[in-house]
């Protein structure tokens, strides 16, 4: 079935939308957040900087859209592992392999994801005059989502009593999540000869942190 003039123009848009994605996606992998610029993006696609402001807002949102497809990735990643878990596995041993092995299969979206928490995302005034479709709102929803996966499963480990704790849920999500964070950062940062320079590798590193986060939690 033939697209009417419309439908075709629409088409056109969005494939014209997708390739700015594209080409910022790949700029920003190689030079970072910081030191991408909107005039990168446009000589990568191939358009006009005056272009690329019809589709995007600003640097800012053009990240925000990349960044939007990592988070979609991670959170499939973390929904999956535990949908799929084995009846005596530890929901939070099984979040925090599923988080080691996406963080080295998309070292560049860990990056990105990162910068977004740490720089963007709305943790405190959530009021927000954002449209309901815009990068900034799905990417605040996303990031909503895969942390609420955590707090769910912390909930239920402290119900069947696998985990012991004094903390709320949410709190303990906090401190998990930064320690994740900062194991998978230093992994990252350090992995060149990584067995050579620290005597393990760094499977058996994040493996053993993991251990013992599962001891603590459990004494």
């Amino acid at each position: 079935m033939a697209l009417s003039r419309k439908e075709r123009i629409e088409w056109e848009k969005n494939l014209r939308k997708k390739r700015i994605i594209d080409c910022a996606e790949e700029v920003f992998f190689q030079k970072g957040y910081e030191s991408a610029t909107i005039d990168d993006i446009a000589a990568a696609a191939g358009y006009s900087k005056r272009s690329i402001y019809l589709y995007f807002r600003d640097r800012e949102e053009l990240f925000l859209a990349v960044t939007e497809r990592g988070q979609e990735l991670f959170y499939s990643a973390l929904s999956t592992a535990v949908e799929t878990k084995k009846a005596d596995e530890s929901r939070l041993m099984i979040l925090g392999k599923a988080f080691y092995h996406f963080s080295l299969s998309h070292p560049e979206y860990f990056s990105m994801i990162m910068s977004y928490e740490s720089r963007i995302h709305p943790y405190r005034d959530r009021n927000t005059t954002d449209d309901a479709d815009s990068p900034r709102t799905r990417c605040r929803k996303l990031s909503d989502r895969y942390g609420q996966l955590v707090v769910d499963a912390i909930e239920k480990e402290i119900e069947s009593g696998k985990l012991i704790t004094t903390l709320e849920p949410r709190q303990m999500m906090l401190l998990l999540w930064g320690q994740v964070f900062g194991v998978m950062q230093i992994i990252l940062m350090r992995k060149e000869g990584f067995r050579e320079t620290y005597g393990i590798t760094p499977d058996d590193l994040f493996n053993e942190f993991l251990a013992m986060t599962a001891k603590a939690l459990s004494s």
